[in-house]
């Protein structure tokens, strides 16, 4: 009796989603953000939301990382000094030093757009590289 009990649940469940795909297509619903970049980016913003004022942070991306980012991840990653944050896409080449509590935007930021017409790489941006010294927070 477990059994049907569990495959019963199991088939109510696939058809709850099915019916949502069908009806999602035939409306043409469209979500800005799915249930599974909800739950990627929310450990991603409450590490943002936790880093401490004078913390130095680096990050750099390809691929598939702005495609996650939602509107509140993008605005905490702005407020540690990116420029960039914003306008980064699929496949976006992008490399950044900032800091929590900055008050001004970082110089330290490398951003080239995945653009098919001036792609080095078969598909993929030039390499990002960025060098300088960071200077230390003067109280």
């Amino acid at each position: 009796m477990r059994v049907a009990g569990a495959a019963k649940l199991v088939v109510a469940v696939a058809v709850f989603l099915l019916t949502f795909y069908v009806i999602s297509q035939v409306f043409e619903i469209k979500m800005d953000a799915s249930l599974g970049n909800l739950f990627d980016v929310a450990p991603f913003i409450e590490f943002l939301k936790s880093i401490q004022d004078g913390t130095i942070v680096l990050m750099g991306t390809y691929d598939d990382g702005a495609t996650k980012l939602n509107d509140e991840a993008r605005r905490l990653i702005a407020e540690l000094g990116s420029t960039s944050i914003t306008s980064l896409g699929f496949r976006d080449n992008w490399v950044f030093c900032g800091g929590k509590g900055i008050k001004t935007k970082s110089p330290f930021e490398q951003h080239i757009k995945n653009n098919k017409d001036t792609n080095k790489y078969e598909g993929w941006p030039e390499v990002v590289e960025m060098e300088g010294c960071i200077p230390q927070k003067q109280d």
